[in-house]
């Protein structure tokens, strides 16, 4: 098995997604978190100047949705097939587009601008990703719980990390579940998985 270094910020945000598929598929690897603080010494040092990037015995890569994908069909959660591949990755995708609206607002330091990033966000990006995701594990006619066929994928893995940072809206938290009932059930099939839920209750707090 090779070996693995994964380093990333103390965050989940652009870079839990490959951490999920390791921890799903029971992957030993060097979980490597930075503060912040640690950046500017550690900057040079990194592919292109950038987080996160993984170490594959020793070779390094950037890019986290490379780095995902790559994973992904290391350990069989790309889909099944060349159309569940495609389908699995579209929403990944997705996940990507919707949770840059949420940095818009969390890193933004004027108060003005940042209340105006949050309101677009919870009135127009995060509707407009959720009913998207709620339709499609509606159309899932697996019945299995999962956002394509009836096995679980990196959309499910990556769709439940950007649920993980609107549901910490308490209000939105109330009404999840009956404005998005298919999508509610995707997430619990996902945090119920085994190696994830252990995951979840192991790993460092962090707001996003």
């Amino acid at each position: 098995m090779p070996s693995y270094k994964y380093t990333y910020f103390n965050l989940r945000a652009r870079g839990e997604i490959p951490r999920l598929i390791l921890r799903n598929a029971g992957v030993d690897f060097e979980d490597n978190r930075i503060e912040f603080s640690e950046w500017p010494t550690v900057k040079a040092s990194t592919p292109f100047g950038q987080l996160p990037f993984i170490e594959i015995d020793g070779e390094a890569f950037p890019e986290s949705m490379s780095i995902s994908r790559y994973l992904a069909a290391e350990y069989g959660v790309a889909g099944k097939t060349p159309r569940e591949r495609l389908r699995a990755d579209v929403l990944t995708e997705q996940t990507r587009s919707m949770k840059e609206g949420i940095y818009k607002y969390f890193f933004e330091g004027d108060a003005t601008i940042k209340a105006e990033a949050q309101k677009k966000f919870e009135e127009e990006i995060r509707p407009k990703y959720l009913k998207t995701w709620e339709q499609t594990a509606k159309d899932n006619a697996s019945g299995s719980g999962h956002l394509v066929g009836n096995a679980l994928t990196i959309a499910d893995l990556a769709v439940m990390d950007a649920l993980e940072a609107v549901l910490q809206d308490e209000t939105f938290k109330v009404t999840f579940p009956k404005t998005y009932p298919n999508l509610a059930k995707n997430y619990n099939t996902v945090t119920n998985v085994a190696n994830i839920k252990k995951y979840r209750e192991s790993r460092p707090q962090t707001s996003i």
